[in-house]
C-alpha cells in the first residue's frame, strides 16, 4: 500500500479544468459551516416542515424548502416575499420600536398586540384580511371540495404541496392553481397592511376596493399566463404549456360564455360579471 506524507498531501479542488461557479460555491460551503444556525431560521424551517408534514405526510428537507421559494409558478417579487419571511427581513412588529414617533406601528389595531407576519396573514381582523382569506378559500371550493389548512408553514411552504386527481396521480394545475391564489393572496394582504397603516394613517380600505383589486392581482397572472403560452419558445425561455394553463383556471370560470380557444383573444378578463364574450368570470366572487 502506498503512503503519501502528510506534507504531500493535496487537498481542494484543481485550478485546471474546473468552473469560476464550482470555485465560487465551494468558497460559500466553506463560509456557511463557519456560521452559527441563526435560531429564528431554525425555528421557521421547523414550521415549514411541520405543517408540510401534514400536508404532504413525510418531511422534506431544508434544501427542498429552500429551492421551493424559486419555483417557476412565482414571480420574482412574491418569491423576494417568501425569501424575506423566511428570514424574518419584513419591517414588522418589534422593528418598529427603535424609530422615534413611529412606535405605534408596532402594534396591531385590531388587537392591540406586538405585530408579527403570521398574525397579519392568519389573525388579524382588518377588513383586508378577512376579506382576501375568505374570496381566496370561496373561489378554491368552486373547484376543489376542501380547503387545505392554512398555516404559516403552509404559506411559506406552498411551493412543495402536492394534490393528486381522481385517479390518485399527481395533479399538476391543481397545484399550480394553489400556489398562485396561496401566495398571491398572502402577497397581497402584507400590501394592504402596509397602505393602510402607512399610507393611509390606519384608514382602512373598503370592501368593494378590496375585491377590486383582489381581482385585478388575479387578472394580472391570467394575462400573464396567456402571455407565456402564446410566446415564441426560445432556449432561454421556454413557452408555458397550453394544455396546462387551461387546466389551471379550468372550473374556476364561466366557461360557457367564452371563446373555444380562449387563449388566442387579444383582451381576457377575470371578473365578477361576464359582460362580453372576452370577459371571464370567475365563479362565487361577488
Amino acid at each position: 500500500e502506498l503512503d503519501i506524507p502528510a506534507g504531500s498531501r493535496l487537498t481542494g479542488i484543481r485550478l485546471q479544468g474546473n468552473r469560476q461557479k464550482t470555485f465560487y460555491k465551494g468558497i460559500q460551503e466553506i463560509k456557511t459551516q463557519a456560521l452559527e444556525p441563526r435560531l429564528l431560521l431554525k425555528h421557521k424551517l421547523l414550521e415549514v416542515k411541520a405543517s408540510l408534514k401534514t400536508l404532504r405526510g413525510r418531511l422534506v428537507m431544508d434544501k427542498e424548502i429552500w429551492c421551493s421559494l424559486h419555483d417557476k409558478t412565482f414571480l420574482p417579487y412574491t418569491s423576494q416575499f417568501l425569501w424575506r419571511a423566511m428570514h424574518n427581513a419584513h419591517r414588522v412588529g418589534h422593528c418598529w420600536m427603535h424609530i422615534p414617533e413611529y412606535q405605534d406601528r408596532a402594534t396591531c389595531q385590531y388587537w392591540s398586540e406586538e405585530e408579527s407576519l403570521k398574525h397579519i396573514l392568519l389573525y388579524c381582523k382588518s377588513p383586508g384580511a378577512e376579506i382576501i382569506r375568505n374570496t381566496a378559500e370561496r373561489l378554491w371550493k368552486e373547484r376543489e371540495l376542501n380547503w387545505p389548512e392554512v398555516s404559516l408553514g403552509s404559506i411559506l411552504g406552498c411551493g412543495l404541496v402536492n394534490f393528486k386527481n381522481d385517479m390518485g396521480r399527481p395533479s399538476q394545475s391543481t397545484r399550480r392553481l394553489y400556489k398562485i391564489l396561496m401566495l398571491k393572496s398572502a402577497y397581497m394582504i402584507w400590501i394592504i397592511c402596509n397602505d393602510w397603516v402607512i399610507s393611509r394613517s390606519g384608514e382602512p380600505l373598503t370592501e368593494a376596493e378590496i375585491i377590486k383589486k383582489w381581482i385585478f392581482n388575479i387578472n394580472q397572472r391570467l394575462q400573464q399566463d396567456i402571455m407565456l403560452a402564446n410566446r415564441s419558445t426560445t432556449r432561454n425561455h421556454p413557452r408555458l404549456v397550453a394544455t396546462l394553463v387551461k387546466e389551471t383556471w379550468s372550473g374556476i370560470l364561466d366557461e360557457d360564455k367564452l371563446p373555444e380557444n380562449w387563449l388566442k383573444e387579444s383582451r381576457v378578463l377575470v371578473g365578477r360579471k361576464a359582460l362580453t364574450h372576452n370577459q371571464l368570470h370567475i365563479r362565487g366572487v361577488g
